[in-house]
């Protein structure tokens, strides 16, 4: 496990200081279209163009990597997105930000296959669900401390663009100051949604619906707090808690999907799910509990999209695993685009509580799914479990500027 993390922890700073700097992106666009009174389904609509975009970008990004390296291909895209958050600040416009958030979904793409592509080749089936755990730890983390930039600057400002910016341009100093030799492939496999379907229907349902709650957690959870608390201070402080709460559950989660079946912590998850959704509706909100609830809500739906994926690339080769995790981002960004688009509809149909609701639902429609293909389809477990942790892993030698090929 300690080789892994020596492998991967330049990835790791990467993806921590480029989350820091954009996890509070999505919120801070919510609060100023909200101060410029924007309708919720413009609200909505903003993260779903935003996965749009995601979903677009998941097509050719493969190839992409393959052809530039990880390492240059992670430049290209974050300093895009530096650009971006720039742009953001200096134009209020929603048809404008609608170009942007697409144009920065792509990008986003590119830089969750690259992180994730690289955890997945230096992990093993007995270590996966640990491994994609500290990647969600970092994720996390980055995240909710990047909440507390709200209360350091006016939104009406350039200020927090200019910090966004900022972290998204030196998230590229890690990578490109490792010395880490990445692994080599000859070729890109390709692995279709179908194909996909036909390993693991479970993996790719569980990511599917990972971005339908997601999406509406990013776009709309800050609406539906503001709408509750009317302080953007008790704001950030609600998203701190989600976004905590998934940090913190993310490795004992991990661990236990490593020891027992990972279909059954996903319909454990998703009931758990249900229950802590339906206390928001009868908590007292500004008090510790209402607080404590939250974070567990979010410490449960934020662990739903890594072990899909530990599930799904269980079942896949190696060489599978970049053009398996290309499918399973897809499949999430299709969700993550979705749920921004139908979640308001409850929203206005039962008033704010309705984003529970919808919410509920979604883990309502996945329950028996997994139940039935836990009963009707056992794992496959991957022969030659000892074969994976090599020094310099197969898929990667692409990464390193200096390699040869690049």
């Amino acid at each position: 496990m300690w080789l892994v993390i020596t492998e991967t922890i330049a990835p790791l700073v990467s993806l921590f200081v480029f989350v820091l700097g954009t996890g509070y992106f999505a919120t801070l666009l919510a609060l100023i279209m909200t101060l410029n009174q924007a309708p919720t389904l413009a609200v909505g609509a903003m993260t779903g163009i935003f996965y749009a975009g995601l979903v677009f970008g998941s097509f050719r990004i493969e190839r992409f990597i393959f052809r530039v390296g990880h390492i240059r291909a992670y430049a290209a895209f974050s300093s895009t997105l530096a650009a971006i958050c720039l742009l953001h600040g200096m134009i209020y416009s929603l048809w404008f930000w609608m170009i942007l958030r697409f144009i920065a979904g792509f990008v986003t793409a590119g830089l969750f296959v690259v992180i994730e592509s690289w955890l997945l080749c230096k992990s093993t089936r007995i270590n996966r669900g640990q491994v994609l755990s500290l990647y969600m730890i970092v994720f996390y983390a980055a995240q909710s401390l990047g909440q507390f930039f709200l209360t350091f600057g006016d939104p009406a400002t350039l200020y927090l663009f200019a910090v966004s910016s900022i972290l998204c341009s030196l998230s590229i100093l890690p990578l490109a100051m490792t010395h880490v030799r990445s692994p080599q492939y000859e070729e890109p496999s390709t692995l279709s949604l179908t194909k996909l379907l036909d390993y693991s229907a479970s993996g790719l349902l569980g990511c599917f619906s990972a971005g339908l709650i997601m999406g509406a957690i990013y776009g709309l959870l800050p609406l539906f707090l503001n709408n509750v608390f009317h302080n953007k201070a008790h704001v950030a402080q609600h998203m701190f808690a989600v976004i905590m709460g998934g940090m913190l559950l993310q490795y004992p989660v991990g661990k236990l999907s490593d020891i027992i079946e990972r279909r059954l912590v996903l319909i454990m998850i998703a009931m758990a799910t249900i229950l802590t959704s339906t206390a928001v509706f009868f908590l007292p909100k500004d008090t510790w509990l209402f607080f404590a609830v939250i974070a567990l809500f979010g410490g449960l739906t934020f662990t739903i999209y890594p072990i899909s994926i530990a599930h799904a690339c269980d079942t896949l080769d190696t060489a599978d695993i970049v053009a398996g995790t290309q499918s399973l981002l897809l499949a999430y960004s299709i969700g993550a685009m979705v749920g921004p688009f139908v979640a308001p509809l409850f929203m206005h149909l039962m008033d704010g509580y309705g984003l529970f609701i919808y919410f509920i639902g979604i883990c309502l429609l996945t329950i028996p799914v997994f139940i039935m293909r836990k009963v009707h389809k056992a794992d496959t477990p991957q022969e030659d479990p000892i074969l994976l942790i090599p020094q310099t892993s197969p898929i990667l030698l692409e990464l390193d500027p200096r390699s040869g090929t690049e």
